[in-house]
């Protein structure tokens, strides 16, 4: 089954719940009241610069909204390039690590055995059932190896695979997602030998999570927290009303009600292409610090995707693991910052509503 193909099962599992020639009515009136930061945490992506500006400055923006984490996505195979050979790419693990402790932040980090794009382990271990000793064994030591690059104590989470609903086991045993479960309790007893307060987890996406939740909820008992990414997508990219995000939250609530769950990604593109804009990013954001007040107690963290838009080549070569090259899917990812990208890059709406929102909770 390709890779296009796997990504409109994924969509149309997304947009289950929605039909573009039907949009939301919006409904919902806006907070009235704030609540409280409380023990919550927000956190951006900030590893895309823009045409002229660096990572510092996309440090001194975060700082600027108010954010206390940095978030890392990685796929194994980038980290373990060759059977029991490791390498930090492009020192990623070990400059961003230094960047939370120095700059008083955490850090999230997700590893990726399995994506929507597929299985990322090394080569020798592409048969091996992920409950096999010699598959469970050398992730572990992947970790020892990352733990060489990241002070274990400024990690945030340790998420163990990225949008795994979204991953094709068809050519996998009838007994994947047990064996994954298997590998998944192996690797948090692990790193709770490390340090018994770290957060470890999966992600999937908020729908398909929805979608699977018998699956999932077993698979969860095995891992301390529920990662969740979210973006409002009908089935041809476009975007959902931003109002939305008051059910979606609420599903996912009622699906995962004993949860502690984290928002690995969320995002709104602002493309007009995707029948989208600033104004509704802005009004998506206002909408979910709303929603987050409401279910404060089981959202724990959140992680706004991007600071800076793409540029259009990055958004192409981005398309690529999917083979998706859809005008609107690359418009999608190229879009979903709440800053642009050319030259020194203006702030989008919704880079003032984050602000002013965080501010009002007492961020």
């Amino acid at each position: 089954m390709n890779k296009y193909f796997l990504f409109l099962i994924l969509l149309l599992i997304i947009s289950c719940d929605s039909d573009s020639d039907n949009p939301v009515t919006p409904t919902e009136e806006p907070c009235e009241t704030e609540m409280a930061k409380g023990d919550r945490t927000i956190g951006i992506d900030l590893l895309d610069n823009n045409e002229i500006l660096n990572f510092d400055n996309n440090l001194a923006l975060a700082s600027e909204l108010g954010v206390e984490f940095i978030a890392l996505h990685l796929p194994w195979t980038s980290i373990e390039t060759a059977p029991n050979v490791y390498e930090d790419p492009g020192s990623a693990l070990e400059l961003l690590g230094q960047v939370a402790q120095s700059n008083n932040l955490l850090f999230s980090l997700t590893i990726r055995p399995i994506d929507i794009p597929g299985k990322f382990v090394p080569s020798d271990l592409e048969s091996t059932r992920f409950n096999d000793s010699e598959m469970i064994n050398r992730f572990k030591s992947l970790i020892d190896f990352i733990l060489t690059k990241v002070d274990v104590n400024v990690l945030l989470n340790f998420q163990i695979g990225n949008e795994i609903d979204g991953y094709n086991t068809s050519t996998e045993p009838a007994s994947f997602w047990a064996d994954y479960g298997i590998f998944l309790s192996e690797m948090t007893a692990y790193l709770h030998t490390i340090r018994p307060s770290l957060k470890v987890g999966f992600t999937g996406t908020l729908h398909g999570l929805i979608a699977q939740t018998t699956t999932f909820d077993q698979l969860l008992t095995n891992v301390d927290i529920l990662g969740a990414n979210y973006y409002p997508l009908n089935g041809d990219f476009t975007v959902k009303d931003p109002v939305a995000v008051f059910d979606d939250i609420e599903d996912l609530i009622n699906s995962y009600p004993n949860a502690s769950i984290y928002m690995q990604e969320v995002g709104y593109q602002t493309s007009v292409t995707c029948n989208s804009s600033e104004a509704k990013q802005g009004e998506f954001f206002d909408n979910l610090f709303c929603v987050w007040d409401t279910y404060s107690s089981e959202i724990k963290s959140m992680n706004i995707v991007r600071l800076n838009d793409l540029s259009q080549s990055s958004a192409e070569s981005s398309a690529l693991p999917y083979g998706i090259s859809d005008e609107r899917f690359i418009e999608y990812l190229r879009t979903l910052g709440i800053r642009t990208y050319p030259s020194s890059g203006t702030n989008k709406t919704a880079f003032t509503t984050i602000k002013e929102n965080l501010s009002e909770r007492g961020w």
